[in-house]
């Protein structure tokens, strides 16, 4: 009984450090990188841009159009850590749209589509 007991106490010690050392390796794996993006549209119709670096360097965002045109550019400086933009897209044209984020040898790219529903009329009777 003694031994079954040993048995067991010993293999939930084995696994509770064999799951928290994968948790720990999954933080490092995390940190190897320069810079996290989030990028999502809001109810208002803009274009949210968030970009939190873990390194000191320029990060630049670029917004192009579908033929490459560049609509916007900002560098972010090397000492600002967090970054928040909101970026009004409603004067441009209908289309398809690509945000890179750069910087340190590492590049986030998101696309997205401006596209604008046509009125719709109604005829109600009474």
């Amino acid at each position: 009984m003694k031994n079954s007991l040993k048995t067991i106490a010993l293999a939930v010690a084995f696994s509770a450090t064999f799951a928290f050392s994968s948790f720990a390796s999954d933080k490092e794996a995390k940190k190897t990188s320069s810079f996290g993006t989030s990028i999502y549209a809001s109810r208002s119709g803009k274009i949210q841009v968030c970009v939190d670096k873990f390194t000191a360097g320029k990060t630049v965002i670029v917004l192009t159009d579908q033929r490459g045109n560049t609509m916007y550019k900002e560098i972010i400086g090397k000492n600002m850590d967090k970054y928040r933009k909101s970026l009004d897209v409603s004067e441009l044209p209908d289309g398809n749209y690509h945000i890179e984020v750069y910087g340190n040898g590492e590049k986030h790219s998101h696309h997205f589509e401006l596209s604008e529903k046509p009125a719709e009329r109604k005829i109600s009777f009474e």
